[in-house]
């Protein structure tokens, strides 16, 4: 069976350590593409209620306890936790059982745990249908073609400074990588690489100054 594992393009990941370890086990390595942490949502979003709940019990105490000592209990308890989608606690839906004794009895709380796992799978898909109706609601579909000129929506950290230009360019669509990602002539700094693959929700087209009038120049 093809194995595959999907991953940011943190340098742990782009190592050639790393890539050797997946070449001996014939795993295929797949990369988001830059500041568009979305390609990763599950991982995203499960990290994001682990960062809540370390926040809570790190500010929580009057000794500041590093959130590194915290993180083994706030996974279990995430584990543990029923989810809002599946109504399963992860840990049921992946072992089968639950690693503590119910006081009257585990299967008067869930189902069977394959009838469950169906269960999950259908709300899931349920959940992810609905968000895809709003998501389409407001979607506008673009496309580019090779040699055209666009703009690249910069990732602001924290700290960047408030006035630094949204978006840098023009750039030139070198060709499309699939339906969702282009290759254009973006410099990377880390990889020292001319070309980037970059998602198309970071992309805009350039309109030059030049051809563009204000309303009184009309």
């Amino acid at each position: 069976m093809d194995m595959s594992v999907l991953t940011d393009r943190n340098a742990a990941f782009t190592s050639s350590r790393f890539k050797k370890f997946l070449r001996n086990y014939n795993v295929k390595h797949l990369l988001t593409t830059a500041h568009h942490p979305q390609t990763n949502g599950k991982v995203e979003r499960v990290n994001r209620s682990l960062v809540t709940r370390l926040k809570c019990k790190v500010n929580s105490t009057s000794t500041k306890v590093p959130w590194t000592k915290l993180l083994e209990s706030v996974t279990n308890e995430y584990n543990l936790t029923p989810h809002s989608i599946t109504k399963y606690p992860p840990a049921y839906l992946l072992l089968g059982t639950l690693p503590y004794d119910s006081p009257i009895g585990q299967n008067s709380y869930y189902e069977p745990v394959n009838e469950a796992r169906n269960l999950a799978f259908q709300r899931t898909i349920n959940y992810h249908n609905k968000n895809k109706i709003r998501y389409d609601a407001r979607f506008v579909d673009k496309k580019f073609n090779p040699g055209d000129l666009v703009v690249y929506e910069e990732f602001h950290y924290p700290n960047a400074r408030k006035l630094s230009p949204l978006f840098s360019g023009p750039y030139e669509i070198i060709k499309q990588c699939s339906e969702v990602t282009y290759e254009i002539n973006k410099p990377n700094p880390l990889t020292k690489q001319a070309t980037q693959i970059v998602h198309i929700s970071k992309l805009r087209c350039f309109h030059s100054p030049d051809k563009l009038k204000l309303s009184h120049e009309e």
